[in-house]
């Protein structure tokens, strides 16, 4: 599903119709109607408008995956039940491979320093395994969305993730981006 799908979508479950959604975030109502039948590209900034508008970080979600926005450019699952307890389920499970996985991880690199320490079984080793820690950051993607349904807003966790990197200095306040939900405070 496309991030234009998924606005469509989530503005018919709120009960909104498009010149409704189209004056809340000041654009005419046909070219709203242009976006959601996809004759018109929709611009980055429309698309963060209707997240916000809508509440919805699934929205985000997709939007960050197509535009290849992320260090780590993985999508939202789609394929799976959404129900915060099964996705609660599937996150543990991943944790928990990932776990075994960065265990292998650290075997593997034990005493190394770069990657022509590695025989080629190793670097296979090496491979799967960091493709296992990649496998929790969908899960993880998809919880803070589902977790949303109980009100939990992923910037207010974004917030208070920064801040407690900072208290525990693993990052410094200076090195910190510049941004309206963090404060330098200790």
């Amino acid at each position: 599903m496309c991030v234009v799908d998924i606005i469509k979508s989530t503005r018919e479950q709120l009960g909104l119709n498009q010149n409704e959604i189209a004056v809340k975030i000041g654009v005419a109502p046909s070219t709203y109607g242009a976006y959601e039948r996809k004759e018109r590209n929709m611009p980055d900034d429309i698309i963060i408008a209707l997240a916000k508008e809508l509440g919805s970080p699934s929205i985000m979600a997709e939007y960050t995956y197509e535009r290849n926005t992320e260090f780590f450019n993985v999508p939202l699952l789609n394929n799976v039940d959404t129900h915060p307890h099964i996705v609660i389920d599937s996150l543990i499970e991943e944790a928990s491979e990932m776990i075994k996985a960065l265990m292998v991880i650290k075997k593997i690199t034990k005493n190394k320093t770069n990657v022509s320490q590695f025989n080629q079984e190793q670097y296979r080793e090496l491979l799967d395994a960091e493709e296992q820690v990649g496998d929790v950051y969908s899960a993880l993607k998809m919880h803070f969305v589902t977790m949303s349904k109980y009100g939990v807003n992923v910037k207010e966790i974004e917030k208070r993730c920064n801040r407690k990197l900072i208290f525990k200095g693993y990052i410094s306040v200076n090195r910190q981006k510049k941004s309206p939900y963090i404060r330098a405070n200790k």
